[in-house]
């Protein structure tokens, strides 16, 4: 075989070798918290998510961990807590997408108040 071929079919190798082993991302508590939240452990997200907040409370996982916080109290059957959340998002950051999100979770959990949802119906 010649040089250049066998060079090729190694380099080859070597970046296919790689793709295999993609790099995964992990932030922590708020990684954590969102795969207990995909496990529907809601409780158990609340914890990481709350652990998360406690050493960053500024900045955009900061919010979106709140938002997913309030959902977990949403799921757990505890609209109230929910709500204070989602309102509290709202209030301090009005400019930000997960404030409309918020807005329209405050809004169904209206319109669910006279006809609450049981425990762990969200997704």
């Amino acid at each position: 075989m010649k040089p250049f071929k066998v060079i090729l079919i190694l380099v080859l190798s070597l970046l296919l070798a790689n793709c295999r082993s993609a790099p995964s991302f992990n932030f922590g508590a708020y990684s954590e918290a969102e795969r207990l939240y995909e496990k529907k452990e809601y409780q158990k997200a609340i914890a990481k998510y709350e652990e998360h907040l406690r050493e960053h409370l500024e900045g955009h996982l900061a919010v979106i961990a709140r938002y997913y916080m309030a959902k977990s109290y949403e799921a757990l059957g505890q609209g109230n807590e929910a709500g204070k959340i989602y309102r509290q998002i709202v209030k301090d950051e009005p400019k930000l997408i997960w404030a409309n999100f918020a807005r329209a979770r405050l809004d169904e959990l209206a319109k669910e108040s006279s006809h609450p949802l049981p425990p762990n119906t969200l997704r």
